[in-house]
């Protein structure tokens, strides 16, 4: 079987008009698509580094010969559809692919859609109002702090803390500049102290793997005040560690974390960001159904946790993706 990888590089995407790193930062890393072109050959399947999008229509157009199968990376650049393109692309040229559809990457992706369906479903996640402009600030949230963050972005961009005692005129001017900077709606919820775990899972019908990750500063503690935002991510001032969520205080994530998978079905695999309350609550901040795949990254550290090496992962990930593909 000959596999295509969609991604973006991190040429393609700084090549844009206007593009930087705080706003832009879509691409993937060269070790996450290195390592799963190396997985997939070692498992015998030919692999096509196709790149962006625009590469497959190009194969596409020309007649040549399209991949059998797509391993899809691709989450597209600043349009609050990006991660529904490649899907909704490789469904009309009949190609099956790994991870969620269109409906699924742009519901996930979308937080002002995502958290009311997180609401409806009875999942705790934080209060929320939802910016277009700053003339929508008409008061300060009833917090004593906040996370602003683009309703429609990932890898925490353009995500800070504002707290409220800075006055409502900051808040609007803060609101501005976000909405200027990201050509999108801007979040902003209540900042919920505690502790940040990730849980990772992969599996449609049942979870084949599911584990989670807590992550920590340089002296090991719970985050507790501190925010994971973009600075602190490409700084790697934090780590992450292995949590058993068999134990009482965790146990809950795992029925949520389900209880989606089943709700947003397939997703092949991803990951749930969580903040653990000091009374113990867990409040669901995000869907990752773009997780990456990077080996030294969460999901990846989830298997090593149980016992998987990388390349049973990718191998793990391929046969829960070709066998709903099957069911068609």
């Amino acid at each position: 079987m000959r596999i295509g990888l969609l991604f973006e590089s991190q040429v393609d995407i700084m090549s844009l008009p206007n593009a930087t790193e705080a706003t832009h930062y879509h691409w993937r890393e060269l070790e996450e698509v290195e390592a799963v072109t190396k997985s997939l050959t070692a498992l015998g399947y030919q692999v096509d580094k196709i790149g962006i999008l625009d590469a497959l229509l190009q194969l596409n157009s020309n007649s040549r010969q399209l991949p059998d199968f797509v391993w899809n990376l691709s989450v597209g650049v600043t349009s609050r559809n990006r991660t529904a393109l490649a899907p909704a692309i490789l469904e009309q040229l009949g190609i099956p692919y790994t991870g969620g559809d269109a409906t699924v990457k742009s519901l996930t992706l979308n937080k002002d859609f995502l958290k009311p369906l997180l609401q409806w479903s009875g999942i705790l996640t934080p209060d929320w109002y939802c910016y277009d402009s700053a003339e929508d600030v008409k008061s300060l949230p009833p917090w004593s702090s906040a996370i602003l963050k683009p309703s429609c972005e990932g890898y925490s961009l353009g995500l800070q803390r504002f707290d409220i005692q800075e006055g409502l005129t900051k808040l609007q001017q803060t609101v501005a500049k976000m909405r200027k900077l990201f050509a999108a709606p801007i979040i902003c919820e209540e900042f919920i102290v505690g502790r940040e775990i990730t849980v990772g899972v992969v599996g449609n019908s049942f979870p084949l793997l599911l584990g989670g990750v807590e992550t920590v500063n340089a002296q090991g503690e719970s985050l507790q005040t501190e925010i994971l935002d973009l600075p602190a991510k490409r700084q790697g001032k934090y780590q992450k560690v292995g949590v058993d969520l068999f134990s009482p205080d965790l146990e809950r994530l795992k029925q949520i974390v389900w209880q989606l998978m089943q709700l947003l079905k397939p997703l092949d695999y991803a990951t749930f960001d969580f903040r653990i309350s000091t009374d113990g609550q867990p409040y669901l901040l995000d869907i990752n159904a773009d997780a990456t795949l990077h080996p030294q990254r969460s999901l990846a550290q989830i298997a090593y946790a149980a016992g998987l090496s990388y390349q049973q992962l990718i191998e793990m990930i391929l046969n829960v993706s070709w066998e709903r593909w099957q069911k068609k």
